[in-house]
């Protein structure tokens, strides 16, 4: 009986230490996707960011207030209400 619990300990023992192998592996694989993901999306944001400041370098851009479609200002019905 003593041996048997010695030896399922043991087992749990490896069992643990192979499931925590097989997790740091995976969180490694994790870390490498989420780094090449972050630098995609700080790509991403500097390409907008070059191209609003292009665009404001041409010209500006065009806002919605500039010439509502009935003709009336929403700014001005927001305040009222």
């Amino acid at each position: 009986m003593k041996t048997g619990f010695l030896i399922l300990i043991g087992i749990v023992f490896v069992v643990t230490i192979i499931f925590g192998i097989i997790i740091w592996k995976h969180s490694i694989k994790f870390e490498k996707k989420a780094l090449i993901l972050k630098q995609r999306k700080e790509a991403y944001i500097k390409e907008l960011e070059q191209q609003q400041a292009k665009i404001e370098a041409l010209g500006g851009e065009k806002k919605m207030n500039d010439a509502p479609v009935d003709g009336t200002n929403m700014a001005e019905e927001k305040l009222e209400k």
